[in-house]
């Protein structure tokens, strides 16, 4: 992916138009305007979904889910959407080379 552009209403990759929800769309652009923070679920589900943070639900990884699927945020396409274990998640722009060399050195024989 050289280029992910977001606009009011719906979300492209290289030009292409991606279909989403309303909220796929707005926690992908309030993941892309916080990149490279970690920001936990409850503030998510806030910023979001205008939620109680203190609510039990699997919302904001099922959303997060979605979103790294339908834009492809990979780190073979320059981003890398992670979990925290027991907290929240991370939007990184990384150097897609990298992680190809990475990939390679992890399978070569030692």
């Amino acid at each position: 992916m050289t280029e992910a552009t977001t606009t009011l209403t719906r979300a492209a990759i290289d030009g292409v138009a991606v279909e989403m929800t309303d909220k796929e769309f707005e926690l992908a652009a309030f993941l892309f305007r916080n990149l490279g923070r970690l920001l936990s679920r409850g503030h998510l589900l806030e910023a979001v979904w205008g939620r109680n943070p203190d609510l039990a639900t699997r919302t904001v990884d099922t959303h997060i889910s979605r979103v790294r699927s339908k834009l492809n945020l990979r780190p073979e396409n320059g981003f890398r959407l992670t979990p925290t274990y027991n907290f929240g998640y991370r939007l990184e722009k990384i150097d897609p080379s990298e992680s190809s060399a990475l990939g390679e050195a992890a399978m070569s024989p030692a």
